[in-house]
């Protein structure tokens, strides 16, 4: 942990209380965080829940996975108008001292923190759990979430892992302890860069220790989506093995998350009114008292209703006259009277931040079909052809894809439709390594530029010397 990230993240082992029990008392309570000391935390299982509770608070953090980590993918890819407020990071200018970078930088690695501090806590008074199997389970919660919040990161400020052979580039630092006040400025403390593949193998072995340790999804309840469980790390598998290119184990894993019982809805709507549905695999929830404000929620930004920072228009360009009835287009995008195009997905404060959901998963399978596949894999057509049927397009056929490359195009096509403002957009074009087109006054970003990643913040630089900035900042 650098000086920056420690000077910046007040991190807490018990951050609030948040209940579990049902959809209807899902409410966050925060109180000071200094009157915790590990020992007052540990003193009884309900305090030690309350503490596992307090990760989930601090991962909701409004600067990124509160829905800015999102955002930021969505507003440097294709799908969205250029967006001004977010300084240059939806117009490709940033700087190295851009304050809306930094935040978000600080913001990964405060939930990070948490996750790790909560770690070391645990392990100092495991016996204090009461059943060895609750313990891993805590212990696969928060490595769950540091693992969610190192994708976002390394994804955000990292050429993808296909960059340079095995990964083998620049990353981020990997923070996998929690320094306390005596040993924050120690050199110990002060972590260089890890590669990508460094990064990804850490996310991986945090995750699959979360498909073994984690609970069963039981139902549709509140927790069964707000809170990881084996289905929610096994998807999140499924996507980091696809960036890898490892389309065998993306397949793998994804029948797995299916095996879990898994379904899309009837309608590609509902997913964003009713976030506990079986299509849901995990979120990050919000509600009317315990929300990321005015200023960062997804439903300000996108809503035309609120702050409306991002409008949506070259989303409408995705369809075409075969797509004339899609209820993406029909359903979730409205055009107000000065033809401006804004996404329905997002409309107030309380909608919650959608990380994975099933139908990504449907997709991720159809996609490393057809990539692994030297024919149209006819599997991979069905399967995107559920997308379609359900979102009321009209089926393909292999007339319509009759080759590879014509299938993997629509596939990734259907991707940008149906995961459109969900944090895919700039990460599913470089991992393919595509070229980010341009978008009214912003230019042409060419695959592997500069300016498709973001910079390390320069204060970080500052503090720590063995930090390395990214080219061209």
């Amino acid at each position: 942990m650098n000086k920056r990230i420690k000077n910046n993240i007040t991190a807490s082992l018990l951050l609030g209380a948040l209940s579990f029990a049902s959809v209807s008392c899902d409410v966050i309570e925060k109180e000071p965080i200094e009157n915790f000391s590990p020992d007052a935390v540990f003193s009884t299982p309900a305090r030690i829940e309350k503490a596992v509770v307090g990760m989930y608070d601090d991962n909701q953090n409004a600067e990124f996975l509160g829905g800015r980590a999102l955002i930021y993918s969505d507003v440097r890819g294709a799908d969205t108008d250029p967006a001004s407020f977010f300084g240059g990071i939806g117009l490709f200018n940033t700087l190295s001292n851009d304050g809306t970078v930094t935040a978000a930088w600080t913001g990964g690695y405060r939930a990070i923190y948490t996750a790790n501090q909560f770690l070391q806590a645990l392990e100092a008074n495991r016996t204090k759990v009461p059943t060895d199997l609750l313990a891993k389970q805590y212990e696969a919660e928060a490595k769950f979430i540091r693992a969610l919040n190192h994708w976002y990161l390394v994804n955000l400020f990292a050429q993808p892992y296909t960059f340079s052979a095995n990964g083998s580039h620049l990353g981020i630092p990997l923070s996998l302890k929690a320094f306390d006040a005596t040993s924050a400025f120690t050199p110990e403390a002060q972590i260089p860069r890890n590669t990508v593949a460094e990064v990804y193998a850490q996310i991986e072995q945090d995750l699959l220790f979360g498909a073994s340790n984690l609970p069963v999804r039981a139902g549709t309840g509140f927790g069964d989506v707000a809170r990881a469980t084996q289905g929610a790390a096994e998807a999140l598998l499924m996507r980091l093995y696809l960036y890898k290119g490892d389309n065998a184990k993306a397949i793998e894993f994804a029948d797995k998350v299916k095996a879990r019982g898994y379904v899309l809805n009837p309608s590609p709507v509902t997913v964003f009114s009713n976030y506990t549905t079986k299509e849901s695999i995990f979120s990050v929830a919000h509600n009317q008292g315990d929300n990321p404000n005015t200023n960062n929620s997804l439903g300000q930004h996108y809503s035309p209703v609120k702050r409306g920072d991002i409008s949506v228009n070259p989303y409408l360009n995705l369809f075409g006259a075969q797509e004339l009835t899609d209820l993406r287009k029909t359903a979730l995008v409205t055009v107000d009277a000065k033809n401006k195009a804004w996404t329905l997905k997002y409309t107030d404060n309380t909608q919650w931040v959608p990380v994975i959901r099933y139908a990504e998963v449907v997709l991720t399978k159809a996609e490393a079909l057809a990539k692994q596949s030297d024919l149209p894999s006819v599997e991979a057509l069905d399967l995107l052809n559920t997308i379609r049927k359900r979102a009321g397009a009209i089926e393909l056929t292999l007339l319509d894809v009759p080759t590879k490359e014509a299938l993997v195009n629509a596939i990734l096509l259907e991707r940008r439709r149906e995961l459109a403002f969900e944090g895919h957009g700039m990460f599913d074009l470089l991992r393919n390594k595509k070229d980010i087109p341009a978008n009214g006054s912003n230019s042409a970003q060419a695959y592997g530029s500069n300016k498709t990643i973001l910079p390390i913040p320069q204060v970080d630089i500052q503090a720590n010397p063995k930090l390395v900035q990214n080219p061209g900042y």
